[in-house]
């Protein structure tokens, strides 16, 4: 399981796509199950999602 920038709107929230099997679901940055795998994977995230964070429009929440 991965996820991948999905939509990114000028002024708006981009969407995350995770697809699993023939799943794909879509979420935004503030979905607990996207931060938890961010922060679980946070030493080898894929690159378009770690360009997210170097840039600063993605952030990592604490975990709890």
């Amino acid at each position: 399981m991965t996820y991948s920038p999905f939509v990114a709107t000028e002024g708006a929230t981009t969407a995350y796509k995770k697809v699993v099997g023939n799943t794909t679901t879509i979420s935004t940055d503030k979905d607990p199950e996207f931060q938890s795998w961010l922060n679980l994977n946070k030493d080898n995230l894929p690159d378009d999602i770690q360009a997210k964070i170097d840039d600063g429009t993605l952030t990592i929440a604490d975990a709890d």
